[in-house]
């Protein structure tokens, strides 16, 4: 935009402008309301169209604002080269091009010729509707902006949903007045029901480029979900999908937050899912779904099982949530410690519900020399929560103890807290387990024998310890039932993974079979279903040339160095070595390479692995992509009720089932874009005790 017209605007729409054209500071405007300001900006400037430009101003056709007319002649009786005339025509600065440039026929034409035509313009960012241009003009290193209103709606619903806005927002006449007058003077709000049309039409847009990003994928695609009841008790399902990109990134997107009709039945999950999958053209591309330990979940594996075509005879298809198993195994052994626990918790919950009390507790901490803090209570349902709130107190004991014991009687003892401490220091593998497994954004199947094994270790050091007896024996049948029949999904994922392989998978489960007590898959076992599971592949996508064998010591370098004393399975698996010899088999040039050997094993990146070495292996890489894919956690889905609790609450609990839809996925595609997603769900409980000493060891 000229400066010119700049300034004009600013006299038009601010009657209180200096007679210099200057307009004055915000604190002159003070002397009227702004809903008053507001009234007087709307009854004093022109209507606007789309455009933001005068309706006097277009149909006279004298003020153009697109920057396209920097960078073009209007002719006005133009004649071609049989010395016709054509009347005006807009005459391209740079070649001999010429366009229409009639008043009301919009310049994206010319803008059209300039972008790809001319490489100086391929920086220009454009308005998106048709008959107007709006953008940035970067020739010359200089940024004139040009304001469009189609495109900042687009922009502000974008904002609306992700933000978590209503869809007042926009409507909102202080937002106006902001914006007016400190921001853009053509801005014209957007009222509700616009901006709720706007947030459909952008759903359905960018649902269509998923949709076609899907069907692109080299790959198969994984899902999790859960369902959920909201504060106006219906019942909705998340389904979330999860697949690797062709450049070897971790997608986790929210496809579906539908509402869920009664009964929640096998049947219906079934059929509410499969509409999904239909909706999304995805019923060909399912590789695994993970569900929690839900009767209903587990009843619909087979319908599913019935009704798509799934690979490897459904070996892979269903995931059970890890993480669920995990607190079902803990909470188990939290019942053994329940009298200490709930005399903690009693004295916790007496300080943090009276600010009085809270206060008290605050002064008495001076006396003690610790340093004041608010104490807060855990989560009963959430045994990671009362993990958490025994770390947060390791240093306020005493004084917690006086406290509450010189205001009641409740009897809360330096044993009670040797106890919770004792087993809270049990359970730090499993904290350990649930968190690796609780990511989005990096693959998790590979990581599951690891922390098993962890687990088990931890098991087996503390079942002869006085206090841990009942509690070890507990947690083993629990973890035995869901592990003694290993899932096969585990296994061959952990072979994809550079720092494992074959060897690797061998040694750890030999390592939790023999800490439990259990019987596990034995090396030829794994071997034989590696191989299998490979000959499908390698049927399915048989290269025409063959891939060159790679080098035992090229894909990496060992470092001499290791960063994971305290990680037992990194422990037993480093030192394995390979042979030197190289073979046909993609699978057995993988398996005959070094170990992957980094100075820190937990932070090693798979999937940059897997990216580098693609053309070394191009079948086994497409294995690889399918098997790590696959989210051991259904807290991807679950994380997603976190924002329907923000968007569905006391002021919107009736939002149409569909708006809510168009919501919750729309604002995960924003945040995946910007790249805001949560990496790790089950941090929430670190915010709330943020103010706590959680992260010291």
């Amino acid at each position: 935009m000229d400066p010119e017209d700049l300034h004009f605007d600013n006299e038009r729409l601010n009657p209180n402008s200096d007679d210099d054209g200057q307009t004055p500071p915000p604190g002159s405007l003070g002397r009227e309301s702004v809903g008053e300001a507001c009234s007087n900006i709307a009854a004093a400037s022109t209507p606007l169209g789309v455009t933001g430009r005068s309706q006097s101003a277009q149909s006279a056709g004298t003020r153009r604002h697109s920057w396209v007319w920097r960078h073009s002649t209007i002719v006005k009786n133009f004649r071609n080269a049989q010395g016709i005339d054509l009347g005006p025509r807009a005459v391209c600065n740079y070649c001999p091009n010429n366009y229409t440039c009639s008043s009301n026929g919009g310049a994206g034409h010319i803008e059209r010729h300039l972008i790809n035509k001319h490489k100086k313009f391929k920086h220009t960012i454009v308005g998106q509707d048709s008959g107007e241009s709006g953008g940035i003009d970067t020739v010359g290193g200089k940024s004139n902006f040009v304001y469009s209103q189609s495109s900042m709606r687009e922009g502000l619903v974008l904002y609306v949903v992700a933000a978590e806005q209503p869809f007042t927002f926009g409507d909102d006449i202080r937002f106006e007045y902001f914006v007016k007058h400190y921001l853009q003077p053509l801005f014209s709000k957007v009222s509700r029901n616009t901006t709720r049309s706007d947030s459909l039409k952008a759903f359905i847009e960018v649902r269509k480029i998923l949709i076609s990003e899907i069907a692109a994928l080299g790959s198969l695609v994984s899902f999790t979900s859960d369902m959920w009841s909201g504060r106006n008790d219906l019942g909705y399902i998340s389904v979330t999908a999860h697949y690797i990109d062709s450049n070897w990134i971790l997608n986790k997107k929210i496809i579906a937050f539908r509402l869920m009709e009664y009964p929640h039945n096998a049947m219906n999950i079934f059929q509410c899912t499969m509409g999904v999958f239909r909706e999304f053209e995805i019923v060909d591309k399912v590789f695994s779904i993970t569900f929690d330990n839900h009767s209903a979940n587990t009843s619909s594996i087979e319908l599913f099982k019935h009704n798509l075509t799934i690979s490897h005879a459904g070996q892979f298809f269903h995931v059970r949530c890890v993480c669920h198993i995990i607190n079902l195994v803990v909470s188990d052994g939290l019942k053994t410690i329940g009298p200490q626990i709930e005399k903690i918790r009693d004295a916790i919950l007496y300080i943090a519900t009276s600010p009085a009390r809270q206060q008290e507790f605050e002064g008495l901490c001076a006396s003690y020399n610790v340093k004041p803090k608010k104490i807060k209570i855990d989560v009963k349902t959430r045994w990671n929560s009362t993990f958490l709130m025994l770390k947060s107190c390791r240093n306020h004991t005493d004084v917690i103890s006086a406290y509450v014991n010189s205001k009641y009687n409740g009897g809360l003892i330096r044993a009670d807290w040797n106890i919770a401490f004792e087993f809270m220091n049990f359970l730090k593998k499993f904290y350990a387990a649930t968190l690796a497994c609780s990511g989005v954004r990096y693959p998790t199947t590979c990581l599951v024998l690891n922390h098993l094994y962890n687990m088990s270790h931890t098991l087996k050091s503390h079942r002869t310890k006085p206090n841990f007896v009942v509690a070890c024996k507990s947690m083993e049948d629990k973890f035995n039932k869901y592990f003694e029949n290993m899932p096969t999904i585990f296994i061959v994922a952990s072979a994809m993974d550079p720092r494992i392989k074959l060897k690797g998978v061998e040694k750890l489960l030999k390592g939790i079979g023999e800490n439990l007590g259990i019987a596990l898959p034995s090396t030829s076992t794994v071997t034989e279903l590696l191989t299998s599971i490979y000959a499908s592949y390698e049927s399915k996508f048989a290269c025409t040339t063959a891939a060159a064998a790679p080098c035992s010591s090229s894909i990496n370098d060992p470092c001499s160095t290791s960063n994971n004393d305290n990680d037992p399975s990194w422990f037993l698996i480093s030192g394995l070595g390979s042979s030197e010899t190289c073979s046909r088999s993609e699978l057995t040039q993988y398996l005959e390479i070094n170990l992957v050997t980094t100075e820190d094993l937990q932070s090693f990146d798979i999937l940059a692995w897997w990216k580098k070495t693609e053309k070394t292996f191009p079948i086994l890489s497409i294995m690889a992509r399918d098997l790590l894919t696959p989210h051991v956690s259904s807290v991807a889905s679950e994380s997603a009720f976190s924002a329907g609790n923000r968007v569905l609450d006391e002021r919107r609990s009736r939002l149409a089932p569909d708006i809510l839809d168009c919501l919750i996925c729309l604002k995960d595609w924003e945040d995946a874009r910007l790249g805001i997603q949560k990496c790790h769900p089950r941090e929430e409980f670190r915010d709330y005790f943020s103010d706590s000493d959680i992260d010291a060891d």
